[in-house]
């Protein structure tokens, strides 16, 4: 089994403020997870930092059903007092250093997370990725899929490029809550079709069709 998937919960807040947490912080663990290239455990394939402003089981772990769980303080008051920018910051700088406590602890090697936090602070904290792609025909236009994970929301493109990197077509597809179990289940495929029809499909079926 590999490790793969990471998570930050702010599990002794407010049923709204622990929600508003996880989605803030999710476009800082899926950037992460983007990165990151998946290790071989000893049955672990999640790992979540339980986080608190102080709680007795602080540096301790618990393991069920292949998910780990790391308890570790965390000063709330200060992250909330941080511009947006400054906050992504402070959450992967938390998650990072806990997975290298965790690496100490199991021996895991560090260099697939140091590799995975590099890339997340040169891209600047900006998910944006291409979930599909597909040439045409002739090979002149490139279709994408492309998906910029905020913060805030959750926003998937149609774009359409030529040979020479042009944008000469894109269209906003959906916005969603920054939260893979919404989002997820509306990322479809596409379709060349010929004379240059494009079509988005979801599940199989065909959703829009564009004439390039």
């Amino acid at each position: 089994m590999k490790l793969k998937e990471f998570d930050l919960w702010g599990f002794k807040l407010k049923l709204k403020d622990s929600r508003r947490f996880t989605l803030f912080n999710r476009c800082v663990c899926a950037h992460f997870e983007r990165y990151f290239q998946p290790i071989d455990t000893d049955g672990i394939y999640r790992v979540i930092i339980k986080l608190s402003e102080s709680d007795d089981r602080d540096n301790t772990i618990e393991e069920s059903s292949s998910v780990l769980k790391y308890y570790k303080a965390f000063d709330f008051n200060k992250f909330y007092d941080l511009d947006k920018i400054s906050k992504k910051k402070f959450l992967l700088n938390t998650l990072y250093d806990s997975l290298l406590e965790l690496c100490d602890k199991f021996g895991w090697s560090k260099e697939p997370f140091s590799a995975a936090y590099e890339m997340v602070i040169k891209d600047n904290f900006i998910n944006i990725y291409t979930h599909k792609k597909k040439n045409n025909r002739t090979r002149k236009l490139i279709a994408e899929i492309v998906c910029h994970h905020k913060s805030s929301k959750f926003d998937c493109y149609l774009q359409v490029k030529n040979k020479e990197g042009a944008e000469v077509f894109k269209k906003l597809l959906f916005t969603e809550e920054p939260d893979e179990f919404l989002f997820n289940g509306l990322l479809g495929d596409i379709k060349w079709l010929p004379n240059d029809v494009l079509v988005y499909l979801n599940k199989g079926t065909e959703i829009e069709r564009f004439q390039l």
